[in-house]
């Protein structure tokens, strides 16, 4: 990523400013111009964005208005949901502090464990089986309370028992919206192609990270450059806010259009919102096996082989509001009352549901909701898994930490396909490793902590194995970069846009034995 403006966005801005100041003489006062943190506003009917210069103001928003942008580029501009969060790295057993419960509730399901009742209430980055030690983000007040109690005790900041890994998650992300925006700015400034007549110049489009829109102008871009391979789907299913959730079919088709039957393999981005670089991946992978039809004997033969059923975003709803309101949204976006919103899908999914490894309290981040598939989004993917009838590889994409994990979650015991899932778990690591050298861990899920409802788990258990005419399926849950050594500031939950393509790169290698090897070795 570049730290500074290319010298041709540096002049485009200040052409912008000079001008804006020749005319603010012949603006009326709905028009005024703010110089302090932008520029300008007319009413010409061009394409709109916001450019906001000097940072965030302290003590209130931005004060924003808009200009016609040449370049019809967006400037994504958070309200404050995130300020004075914090990311703290601490030992919970040694201090866990008492929340007060939301007015109206009166139970959790964590029972009476007071170092479980606190983590209930945060968002938990990650927590190891083996150790007391938790990343988690509280939010401005609970962190208040936190450093409060810490300094009544007189326990000082230190590495080895707690400390601040990130102070104000705001600025994180006002800064990832910054780099976005700056990076879609100098890549039109850049382009001398001129204006693409196409929805989607795929030349560019891996530089960046894309809203919920232009990602399905992506997928029906492919669509319309490979009619004999991709097939779209509009809608599969709606969101609980109503919106359609879109899928594709990617494999080579017959010459009248018609598509023979073959094993199939599931992929699906988004589950969780704020987990930008599982969406980009998917959208990676699915522009690779595409393009490179007719090209690579490999993708030629898998394709003509095999065919993908791929959903790019499951949390159509979820993955808005982190574009638009909180770049750390996790849940979808149900009304759960009491001022509580959202249900974490990957807890939701009718697969020994609310069975431990999730919660029943409302706000937390991996409330598994009201009952099995109780969520639009779960039910339209459970229901469209089970009308293929011919899968037998799925991964569901994640991040962050770099794991490959294998069923099952909910369980110590070893799956019944355990030494199956093992060695191709095993080797996906090895050929990510190969690639650009990122260490990657083949474990159960369960190893990391206890999940129930989750996809994964779902994918290979009785349920969906009925559903796909009795055949089980090899599922895998990959959680993507960065490692989970390298949590704070521009790593986490949000990776910097220049790590897109070298993790596309080496994500399509694995994928590439992934599904060679799947289908001419289907778990009996």
């Amino acid at each position: 990523m570049k730290k500074f403006l290319s010298i041709s966005v540096v002049l485009t801005l200040a052409m912008l400013a000079t001008q804006a100041t020749s005319q603010r003489c012949h603006m009326d006062n709905s028009e005024a111009l703010v110089f302090d943190d932008l520029v300008v506003s007319s009413d010409s009917g061009a394409e709109k964005a916001q450019v906001v210069f000097g940072g965030r103001r302290h003590g209130g928003p931005h004060r924003i208005q808009q200009y016609d942008e040449p370049f019809g580029v967006k400037k994504v501009t958070y309200p404050r949901e995130l300020e004075n969060h914090a990311l703290v790295r601490f030992n919970v057993r040694k201090h866990y502090v008492e929340f007060p419960m939301p007015t109206g509730f009166t139970s959790v399901t964590a029972g009476h464990d007071p170092a479980e009742l606190m983590l209930e209430h945060l968002d938990v980055w990650s927590r190891s089986q083996d150790s007391d030690i938790v990343l988690a983000h509280f939010t401005d007040k609970q962190f208040e309370l936190f450093e409060q109690d810490m300094r009544n005790k007189g326990v000082e900041e230190s590495e080895n028992d707690w400390q601040i890994v990130e102070r104000d998650l705001q600025k994180i992300a006002d800064e990832d919206a910054e780099t976005i925006y700056l990076t879609a700015l100098d890549q039109h400034l850049q382009d001398k192609k001129g204006p693409s007549k196409k929805r989607v110049d795929f030349d560019t489009w891996f530089n960046n990270y894309h809203e919920h829109a232009q990602i399905k102008d992506f997928y029906l871009q492919l669509a319309d450059d490979y009619p004999e391979l991709i097939t779209y789907i509009p809608s599969i299913g709606k969101t609980v806010e109503g919106r359609d959730i879109f899928a594709i079919r990617l494999t080579e088709k017959e010459k009248d259009g018609s598509v023979r039957e073959k094993p199939q393999i599931w992929w699906q981005g988004l589950q969780h919102a704020r987990e930008w670089a599982g969406g980009s991946t998917v959208q990676y992978l699915s522009h690779h096996f595409a393009t490179n039809y007719g090209k690579s004997d490999n993708i030629t033969n898998i394709l003509h082989d095999t065919e993908f059923i791929i959903v790019p975003v499951m949390n159509v709803d979820g993955y808005d509001y982190s574009w638009n309101k909180n770049r750390l949204w996790r849940k979808n976006r149900a009304n759960n009352g009491l001022g509580s919103w959202g249900v974490d899908l990957n807890r939701n999914w009718d697969d020994h549901f609310a069975e431990g490894g999730s919660s029943g309290f409302p706000w937390s981040e991996t409330y598994h909701g009201p009952s099995a598939a109780s969520e639009p989004e779960v039910k339209a993917m459970q229901d469209f898994f089970g009308q293929q009838k011919r899968i037998v590889g799925a991964v569901d994409f994640h991040c962050y930490g770099q794991l490959v994990l294998r069923p099952e979650g909910w369980t110590t015991e070893p799956a019944p396909h355990e030494k199956e899932h093992k060695f191709v778990g095993d080797k996906i690591v090895s050929i990510i490793k190969g690639v650009h050298g990122k260490k990657y861990t083949s474990q159960p899920s369960v190893a990391l902590y206890k999940t129930t409802g989750a996809a994964s788990d779902w994918f290979y258990g009785v349920q969906a194995t009925e559903a796909n005419n009795g055949q089980s399926v090899y599922s895998y849950t990959i959680e993507l970069r960065p490692s989970e050594t390298n949590p704070g500031g521009r790593s986490g939950f949000i990776l910097p846009p220049e790590d897109i393509i070298p993790l596309g790169e080496e994500i399509t290698e694995a994928m590439k034995f992934f599904v060679d090897y799947v289908v001419k070795n289907p778990l009996k």
